[in-house]
């Protein structure tokens, strides 16, 4: 089963892969270990068609990631908020950054980058509204402020 679900995960269809992405809520962490680097090879390198639904597995990735604390996920985090589809990114930002603050005070590594985005956002993406690219950045300032007062540490996971 877990070979099917890494195949499925590589699916040249981003919906296709999105569905595959809905089954991890149903896998405890045991079951998800040795999916966890095809997990992150789905957020890291979107599928070639399909583009307009193929949000729904990286943001699942995100998710499962952070749920297990596993570090990689945090630059996962970063840099898919930088490069999603700009397509309804407006409303993906807040969630992306959500994901990332699940990793406490450990995404204050991260800060760099976010910073970096926010000032992207804030100059306006190429043929994306700027409202909305000012609206992503001032979401993004918001969770950097968090992110600086975070003080939990959970512990962290390491894929290998």
């Amino acid at each position: 089963m877990l070979e099917i679900i890494a195949r499925g995960l590589q699916n040249q269809d981003g919906h296709a892969r999105s569905q595959i992405g809905a089954i991890y809520r149903r896998l405890g962490y045991d079951e998800l270990e040795p999916l966890l680097p095809a997990v992150l090879e789905a957020i890291e390198q979107p599928a070639p068609s399909g583009e307009m639904f193929a949000d729904g597995v990286r943001l699942n990735g995100l998710r499962v990631l952070a749920q297990h604390h596993i570090e990689e996920g945090m630059q996962a985090c970063a840099d898919y908020l930088r490069t999603q589809n700009p397509w309804a990114s407006e409303n993906r930002t807040p969630e992306i950054l959500q994901i990332l603050q699940a990793y406490g005070a450990h995404a204050q590594r991260i800060l760099p980058h976010l910073r970096e985005t926010a000032a992207l956002f804030e100059k306006g993406e190429q043929n994306f509204p700027k409202h909305l690219s000012e609206r992503k950045a001032k979401a993004v300032r918001e969770a950097i402020e968090k992110i600086e007062a975070a003080q939990d540490r959970p512990d962290l996971r390491r894929l290998n």
